[in-house]
């Protein structure tokens, strides 16, 4: 018997494969994932330069912080909801810059270190000055405390970019911080 073949039967054995998590830990994580569901949390992004990141060396070194403000939904399904971005402060605020967002996503990791609260947000590119983001994603990681806090502290702005055009590689480009869960407005 070859050794894919052997690999395959024990997999079917154990009733999965390596891409999903076992079904224990598929059931232990869905209560962590509601209890998000339908709350909104008011996320500040803090665009600029960030100590350690891999960013090229006159990235946002002229613009300063650039700041928007934004109102998260967190829905079913892993998905989210969120309102157009708006400007806070410094240059964005005068120039009147704009962050589109396209769509928002989310999921909870969870390992023996802790809990972490990850959003996607796809977006149609940032210009504010030198602080410049092609349009893409760009995710956002905070911690998190199960039922349903999330972090006070700031959480950290990252994009996944190429190097030498092969590799692989995820750069700082700023924070963020969550205030929530906001009241019902309605």
């Amino acid at each position: 018997m070859s050794l894919l073949r052997i690999i395959s039967v024990a997999l079917l054995l154990w009733g999965g494969d390596t891409l999903r998590a076992p079904a224990a830990a598929r059931r232990m994580r869905a209560p962590v994932r509601m209890s998000l569901v339908g709350s909104t949390y008011r996320v500040n992004l803090d665009f600029g330069r960030e100590t350690g990141t891999w960013m090229p060396p006159r990235w946002a070194v002229n613009a300063g912080r650039t700041e928007f403000t934004l109102d998260l939904t967190f829905e079913d399904a892993g998905l989210a909801s969120c309102s157009t971005p708006r400007p806070l402060r410094g240059l964005a605020l005068a120039t009147g810059a704009k962050f589109p967002i396209e769509q928002a996503s989310w999921r909870v990791d969870t390992d023996k270190g802790g809990s972490t609260l990850r959003c996607l947000l796809t977006h149609g590119g940032l210009s504010v000055s030198d602080c410049v983001l092609e349009s893409g994603d760009l995710y956002l990681s905070i911690p998190f405390f199960p039922p349903s806090t999330v972090s006070k502290k700031e959480g950290l702005l990252s994009i996944i970019a190429y190097r030498f055009g092969i590799r692989k590689e995820r750069r700082l480009v700023g924070v963020f911080f969550a205030e929530g869960p906001l009241e019902d407005t309605k």
